[in-house]
């Protein structure tokens, strides 16, 4: 009988276990799934907006309006460098830095949270460190831009489409010369 409750007990401690891994394992990929990072970063944007739209003349209100800009411009170079991935362009170690950018710039962005609502003026240093990352931002989107446009101009697509006009203009070239009665200069000239 000892025996079998000690099995018993194995079973379920094995069983309660595996059942809290997989209960954290599952929480855990929720947590990092896109849905839940953009429901998130959309909540912390509408939380920006409200209060930057509710404080016109309080201290917070640049805080709440850098911290928009921020989201926006994190937002719009996720986008390039997706299109840009897509377009099959280069774009060197771009990929490997934007999670770090990202990073800081969620970081920045609840720090500016905290700062619109409080009833002080931000810190210079908070704004001054938003200020030099929105600069890093644009320099990173504007370099993936222009990594983008030549291969967006050299597409494969127009590329064939270039091909295919030019052999049907020399194909039809091709086939008028063939179909055209020869001219009387030429037929004289070769009974001489």
């Amino acid at each position: 009988m000892f025996e079998f409750l000690a099995v018993l007990l194995v079973v379920m401690l094995l069983v309660a276990t595996l059942t809290v891994t997989a209960a954290v394992l599952a929480v855990r990929r929720i947590r990092r799934s896109r849905l839940v990072s953009t429901g998130r970063e959309l909540a912390s944007d509408s939380r920006l907006a409200i209060t930057a739209s509710g404080l016109r003349g309080s201290p917070g209100r640049a805080a709440a309006l850098q911290g928009l800009r921020l989201s926006r411009e994190h937002r719009l170079l996720r986008q390039r460098v997706a299109a840009a991935q897509q377009a099959g362009a280069y774009l060197g170690d771009v990929p490997d830095v934007l999670p770090r950018l990202e990073a800081e710039g969620r970081h920045l962005r609840a720090a500016l949270g905290q700062a619109a609502l409080s009833p002080v003026p931000p810190a210079p240093g908070l704004l001054a460190r938003t200020d030099r990352h929105l600069r890093a931002l644009a320099a990173v989107s504007e370099a993936v831009g222009t990594a983008t446009a030549p291969s967006a101009t050299e597409s494969p697509a127009a590329g064939d489409a270039e091909e295919a006009a030019l052999a049907l203009r020399l194909h039809t070239a091709a086939y008028t010369e063939l179909t055209t009665p020869p001219t009387t200069a030429a037929s004289d000239g070769g009974s001489h």
